[in-house]
């Protein structure tokens, strides 16, 4: 049998070529289609990157439009008088301004709150809308912000002062000087007989200067003071007048920041602080007094240190910050009262107008006036047929107390001061009928601003009906003093005693000539204890004035006169204002909120 032997032949694998041809083409599809996946994705991103950019280069308009307007404030202090000012394009139609890329934006802006609102709350709210022009074909895009605006005032402030010294309206009448360095008028001849005196004329005037502008060394030319001559054997004067040589040898009155003084609020004085012990500020100080101190570290002057914690207690060293410009008058505010005597052919403001010597006695949202010199009145305010009667009128926004040229007939009784055996000879307010003095009192449900052309005298305890935690705001503000009553005789006793002394006042203070302070404040015993907070001399609130007041006397034991201080800054008034209350001259508006509507 033949085998048929066959020829082993080998298979050959199939070729690869197709294989990796269609990798190849699988890989590039998913790649290519990775790609355009991230490309549509880019170009599905790109109108919202544009879009994000116009928001914000609109956004930059519209701030750029409360910029503008800040500036205008800034220019003129004044210029929210004007509303929507007619010769401003940016209120209409608005205003363009170049951008990065050649692009423009534009913006426009329109106020929220109208002249009388603003006078009345001292807030402006400005309302700017900002638009981008990304180019043709595109839509603009707008964003809106809404600004509130407030000058930095009084009411930034627990305490405030122009001048850390006492008014030189309360300086002794006679005070003893040097001319040329010598004491004694001809010495030589007269020995130690007569000697040199102010009568009240330089020395106040070299002593209500800052300190940092030579108050340190006070001195004054006699030939625009001259000087008397005192004969010290019979106290009395001489004839001699003395106007020529340098006046010098003398101190000024000045108060001092000591151990024990605890102020709760921002504090700011235009003058240099005295600090005599270790006072505790536990809010930010400032003071306008050296540019360039002589000690860079320490900005007040004398040998105490404010403490920088006391009990946990952080405390706070005065630092620079610039000066407030007081008002000269009160005046602004008898826009905004009737019958307008700054005006007569204008329309009449919502507050009172009162002449004369007026008692105010506030009972919630009325109010017990006296007026018997007011003969000008309108019924909601007075019934001037009936003046020589209290009467009860609804609380206006505004009380303004002027002066007279002509009395009514006033029943002491009813005014309530002064008081039987008054002694009206020491430091002590004017009684005199003729003058703009507002004697004040009493618990206010709402806002109101007491103002006198002359004196404000507190007589009992100034209340919000709301404890200060609601809207009710009281504001006193005086042309002169704002009095704290403190009768005493004329022996110097006290008439009241403490328990029906005033101990609170609840409202912002500002005394625009002279000073906040306590009647006859270095007589009779003590009002206040150390350890019995409601004795002292409590005020929520703010404190203004151009000199420092005093309120009481003391030594390391404790008061001896007066009262002790406790001022709480009352923070409603970072937001709230008693109405129409008065700005520092020429302070510049700064934006409070930015809100983005």
């Amino acid at each position: 049998m033949r085998q048929r032997t066959g020829r082993m032949v080998r298979r050959l694998p199939a070729a690869d070529e197709g294989v990796a041809l269609v990798t190849v083409l699988g890989t590039m599809a998913v790649v290519t289609l990775f790609l355009l996946s991230s490309l549509a994705l880019v170009i599905g991103q790109a109108p919202k990157a544009r879009t994000d950019q116009d928001a914000k280069a609109a956004v930059a308009a519209a701030q750029a439009g409360i910029d503008e307007y800040v500036a205008r404030l800034t220019a003129n202090d004044s210029y929210w008088t004007l509303g929507a000012d007619s010769a401003n394009p940016a209120f209409t139609p608005g205003r363009t301004i170049q951008g990065s890329g050649g692009r423009a934006a534009s913006y426009r802006y329109q106020l929220l709150s109208t002249a009388e609102d603003t006078a009345r709350n001292g807030v402006i709210r400005l309302q700017a809308t900002g638009t981008s022009s990304p180019g043709a074909g595109a839509a603009p895009v707008s964003r809106t912000l809404t600004a509130t605006l407030q000058p930095k005032g009084f009411l930034r402030f627990i305490y405030f002062s122009d001048v850390e010294v006492l008014d030189p309206e309360l300086f002794y009448a006679r005070t003893s000087v040097t001319v040329n360095g010598s004491a004694y008028w001809n010495s030589g001849t007269h020995g130690t007989r007569y000697r040199y005196v102010d009568e009240g004329a330089g020395v106040p005037v070299a002593c209500g200067g800052y300190y940092y502008a030579g108050r340190s060394a006070p001195t004054y030319s006699a030939a625009t003071y001259p000087v008397r001559v005192l004969d010290t054997w019979s106290n009395s004067l001489t004839g001699t007048v003395v106007s020529t040589g340098t006046v010098a040898g003398f101190g000024c009155l000045e108060i001092q920041w000591a151990s024990g003084d605890i102020v709760q609020g921002p504090l700011h004085s235009n003058d240099a602080l005295q600090v005599g012990g270790s006072p505790l500020f536990t809010d930010p100080v400032t003071e306008s007094s050296w540019t360039n101190p002589p000690d860079p570290s320490r900005r007040w002057w004398n040998s105490g240190q404010p403490l920088l914690s006391s009990g946990g207690t952080q405390g706070y060293w005065p630092v620079y910050a610039a000066p407030l410009a007081m008002p000269n008058g009160n005046s602004e505010l008898l826009k905004y009262v009737e019958p307008r005597i700054d005006d007569p052919s204008a329309a009449a403001g919502p507050g009172c107008l009162y002449t004369g010597q007026t008692r105010i006695t506030f009972q919630g949202s009325t109010m017990q006036v006296y007026s018997p010199s007011t003969t000008n009145a309108p019924s909601r305010c007075l019934d001037t047929s009936n003046r020589g009667n209290v009467q009860t009128k609804a609380v206006p926004p505004v009380v303004y107390v002027n002066d007279t040229a002509t009395c009514g007939s006033v029943d002491t009784s009813k005014m309530t001061v002064p008081r039987s055996g008054e002694w009206t000879g020491g430091i002590t307010t004017d009684y005199s009928c003729n003058r703009g003095t507002a004697v004040v009192q009493g618990t206010v449900d709402g806002q109101v601003t007491v103002a006198a052309k002359d004196d404000v005298v507190v007589t009992g305890d100034v209340l919000a009906a709301d404890g200060a935690t609601g809207t009710d705001m009281v504001g006193l503000v005086a042309g002169s003093y704002v009095w704290v009553y403190h009768p005493v005789d004329s022996s110097g006793n006290n008439l009241l005693s403490s328990s029906s002394s005033v101990h609170t006042i609840q409202a912002a203070v500002l005394s625009l000539r002279h000073s906040f302070l306590v009647q006859n404040w270095q007589y009779g015993a003590a009002l206040s204890s150390t350890s019995s907070t409601s004795s002292k001399l409590n005020v929520l609130g703010s404190i203004s004035q151009r000199y420092r007041g005093p309120v009481g006397t003391g030594n390391s034991g404790g008061p001896t006169s007066g009262y002790l201080k406790n001022y709480v800054y009352d923070q409603r008034l970072k937001n709230l204002q008693p109405p129409y209350f008065l700005k520092p001259a020429a302070t510049p508006w700064q934006v409070v909120t930015v809100t983005d509507k």
